[in-house]
């Protein structure tokens, strides 16, 4: 796969130099912090097998570390998750308390004008009633 000029061929064909390579910082747990060089292109098309580390390995006590470090990456994760899915809830109970209000006033609305239908026919009701009295009185 190497050769003594620097020149890496991967799988596909594709060259890969240092020039070309991108160096790069490992975050497992067992080489956490290390640094590598990978192929530039690794996420685009076929992938380039090229790899090289650069650091020499991690001690243990790094490496416990480096397992904390990803524990507590781990968890400010889930609870940056947590959040989001908190925020969606609340805004969805905030949409849905938006849609009853506007549900509330229309009802609220339907019903004033009920009671002012009801109190303008009271009225007329009234006054056929006191002219139905002045005409039996006459």
């Amino acid at each position: 796969m190497s050769s003594s000029s620097g020149t890496y061929s991967g799988s596909n064909g594709h060259m890969c130099t240092y020039e070309t390579c991108v160096l790069r910082t490992s975050l497992t747990v067992e080489n956490f912090g290390r640094r590598f060089l990978g192929c530039s292109r690794y996420k685009v098309g076929p992938k380039c097998p090229f790899f090289k580390w650069i650091d020499n390995p991690t001690c243990v006590r790094g490496n416990e570390a480096a397992h904390f470090v990803q524990q507590k990456m781990d968890l400010q994760r889930s609870e940056l998750q947590l959040a989001h899915e908190r925020e969606r809830a609340a805004t969805q109970v905030a949409v849905e308390a938006t849609q009853m209000a506007e549900i509330a006033q229309d009802r609220a609305a339907k019903a004033t004008e009920r009671e002012r239908k009801f109190r303008a026919s009271s009225v007329q009701a009234k006054e056929i009633a006191v002219r139905a009295l002045e005409q039996e009185r006459k």
